[in-house]
């Protein structure tokens, strides 16, 4: 099987090296803050606090001998060029790096790297596509990293409460309210419906398929709960 190093764990890095560990893959996670290592210990098979362009102590930690290296670190690109180098000096093939820039990317494909990984733009194309579906409502950047959006609810989670889902732990999302539709009977016989928005969502709610949630996250978070909804077409 397989082993992965994935170096730099903002929450890009610790959501993959926690998705691959989940998938019963050997990762060794690198940071060089101890409170972010601390966070994914218990979570990934290795956790260490390395200085990622420190040969001697990234072959300590014998990330000489994994298959497949990612590289993602964000803002730092420096940092980020300097590990992609060292890594391919330590003999390893398979490198994933987050490109933040098209100058970062053009030197990242001169240095040889082939699997560059550019998140912004992928979150433009899905987040395109899921409002071309419908599947998105309203959309407020409310920071550089955060947002307040509405989205309908995944097939799979129809008929299941908030409690059930535990959305804020597996998904690193909050549910700030829920929009529905409500039946009224108008004074001639018909039935209407009517949008309600409920701002303090019931815990023991089911969740109805033409619901849609009002989530706040991080636009890594979010992109990453939208994506559970892929399918439903």
């Amino acid at each position: 099987m397989k082993n992965f190093a994935v170096i730099g764990l903002g929450q890009f890095g610790s959501q993959i090296a926690i998705s691959l560990s989940q998938k019963g893959f050997d990762v060794i996670a690198i940071d060089d803050s101890e409170e972010v290592v601390s966070e994914i210990k218990d979570i990934v098979s290795h956790a260490v606090v390395v200085d990622a362009i420190d040969e001697k102590a990234m072959r300590a930690v014998n990330v000489d001998t994994v298959d497949t290296a990612v590289v993602s670190i964000g803002s730092n690109v420096q940092s980020s060029l300097l590990v992609a180098a060292l890594l391919q000096k330590l003999g390893i093939e398979d490198i994933y790096v987050r490109a933040i820039n098209p100058l970062q990317e053009g030197i990242l494909k001169s240095m040889g790297i082939e699997n560059i990984i550019n998140i912004e733009e992928e979150m433009g194309n899905q987040l395109s596509s899921s409002l071309a579906s419908g599947k998105i409502g309203r959309y407020i950047q409310i920071s550089e990293r955060h947002s307040l959006m509405e989205v309908r609810v995944p097939r799979a989670f129809v008929g299941a409460t908030l409690k059930d889902l535990d959305v804020r732990s597996k998904y690193k999302i909050n549910i700030v309210g829920i929009k529905n539709l409500v039946p009224e009977v108008e004074d001639n016989g018909d039935v209407e419906y009517h949008l309600r928005m409920t701002d303090v969502p019931d815990p023991d709610y089911p969740l109805e398929e033409s619901d849609m949630l009002v989530i706040v996250g991080t636009d890594e978070s979010i992109q990453q709960f939208i994506q559970l909804g892929d399918g439903d077409d």
